[in-house]
């Protein structure tokens, strides 16, 4: 009888708080989030300081602080010109455990992790973190930066659940906004 492979699913989500995630769930608000906590394991982890999230989620994928794993806020200098541009996942030092996983055999799929842009190839899928990232009007076209899925054969196939931010109207940010006005 073949053995079953165990599955891990990691989420992480920037700025979270389950004081205002936990009431949520337990009104029936968040019924897809409850039914992965219900399912799995759930808590509060400590954070390191600057709270810079490029920074912080390289070291929950690494298991080392900044000064080994080499990712340290939003920006770094762009080598070929001198220019400050967006942090990459390029400046990092050391293997993020989809590397280690792959070295090991096993697949993983990644989608918008800070920073893993440009997407990594691994036995797996990449979406890297400027997936959603726009260079143009909402009605222009606005192709996908190179290197933003791994495989770039599935770029096609993703780029149709991208939504431009232009497209994000006031009425659909309401819910997340807390006290808001009433209208």
């Amino acid at each position: 009888m073949p053995m079953k492979t165990k599955k891990v699913l990691i989420i992480g989500w920037d700025g979270a708080d389950w004081k205002v995630a936990s009431p949520l769930m337990d009104d029936g608000r968040m019924p897809h989030l409850k039914r992965f906590v219900d399912g799995g394991v759930m808590g509060n982890i400590s954070t390191l300081y600057p709270v810079l999230s490029p920074m912080l989620w390289t070291s929950i994928a690494t298991g080392k602080r900044a000064h080994k794993h080499g990712i340290y806020g939003f920006i770094e200098p762009d080598p070929n010109t001198g220019a400050v541009r967006p942090i990459t996942n390029l400046g990092r030092k050391c293997k993020a455990i989809w590397n280690i996983l792959n070295q090991q055999g096993y697949k993983s799929n990644v989608v918008g992790w800070w920073p893993s842009h440009p997407a990594e190839p691994i036995n797996g899928v990449m979406v890297s973190n400027h997936f959603q990232a726009s260079n143009a009007a909402a009605d222009k076209p606005w192709p996908m930066q190179k290197g933003t899925i791994y495989p770039a054969s599935l770029m096609q196939q993703l780029a149709k659940f991208r939504v431009h931010p232009g497209e994000i109207e006031g009425e659909l940010l309401l819910p997340f906004v807390p006290r808001r006005r009433p209208d």
